[in-house]
């Protein structure tokens, strides 16, 4: 009976900590096109100066591109972001210092720990790409359309694609306009582009960037290529939403069975027991 009962405890509290990083996740997804938009305060802009003192110039990898296709979260180049694995993982051994020093046996934690300090950005900065991605295959279609209508209606595609960012809501129509603010301070739209392509490395947006450069220099018609991106995107979000709808069963499934079952049986064997007691 107590086994049970923690089971249905364990499988109950499971439930609850899934369900409230979902809600976690939900809720970052939402933030990042606010976060994108805010400004630096001087404290952080003082710290990320820091950070960026305690590297060299170049980071290892391709660290600068995973920055990149996450956003530039909180503004930080690759080279900051360095400086803060350093002091992660400089953290991480003050950890495992104190914990061997008051643990018998802790000395492992002085290779685990700094290592995880060290790692951690990079999993917390591929997770928010994971999340931008996700955002970003929603939104493509509809951006997609606002471009071709815009071309069918006559505009030059550079009014195109800044009405797209202009009228758009969402991740894609930002970057957009981050894309044609560059080219209004004097880059090239070529430049602009690669930016973009660079901060949502996505197949369909790579698809776009090279039939924007297409058009460019050789004058190919891009109606039809927005069209089937559109269309060929659309097609992708009703299979993904149809194969996380196939996954759910399954998850629904392993609830009744580790949580509502063991329930069950518990309150038929309190029954039971109750009525041994009293005959």
């Amino acid at each position: 009976m107590i086994s049970l009962a923690a089971l249905a405890a364990a499988c109950c509290g499971a439930c609850c900590a899934f369900a409230l990083g979902e809600v976690a996740q939900i809720r970052a997804e939402r933030r990042l096109e606010d976060a994108s938009r805010s400004a630096l305060s001087p404290r952080r802009e003082r710290l990320r100066e820091l950070f960026g003192h305690l590297t060299a110039p170049a980071a290892p990898g391709n660290l600068a591109s995973l920055v990149e296709a996450a956003g530039v979260p909180g503004g930080y180049s690759a080279k900051e972001l360095m400086g803060v694995k350093l002091v992660a993982a400089a953290g991480g051994l003050i950890l495992a210092l104190v914990f061997a020093v008051a643990l018998a046996g802790g000395r492992a934690a002085l290779l685990v720990m700094p290592v995880a300090g060290f790692l951690v950005p990079d999993l917390l900065l591929r997770r928010r790409v994971g999340q931008r991605r996700r955002i970003l295959e929603a939104e493509l279609p509809l951006v997609a359309d606002r471009i071709l209508l815009g071309i069918r209606a006559g505009l030059p595609l550079g009014r195109a694609l800044a009405g797209a960012a202009e009228h758009g809501r969402g991740l894609l129509a930002l970057e957009l306009g981050r894309a044609d603010a560059r080219v209004k301070l004097g880059a090239s739209r070529a430049e602009a582009l690669s930016q973009l392509e660079r901060r949502c490395p996505l197949p369909e947006v790579v698809a776009l960037v090279a039939a924007i450069g297409r058009s460019d220099r050789r004058g190919v018609a891009l109606e039809p290529v927005l069209a089937a991106l559109a269309a060929g995107a659309r097609a992708d979000n009703r299979r993904r939403i149809t194969e996380r709808a196939q996954s759910a069963a399954p998850k629904i499934q392993l609830i009744v069975a580790l949580l509502l079952v063991p329930a069950a049986i518990c309150c038929i064997a309190a029954g039971m027991i109750a009525g041994l007691g009293g005959s």
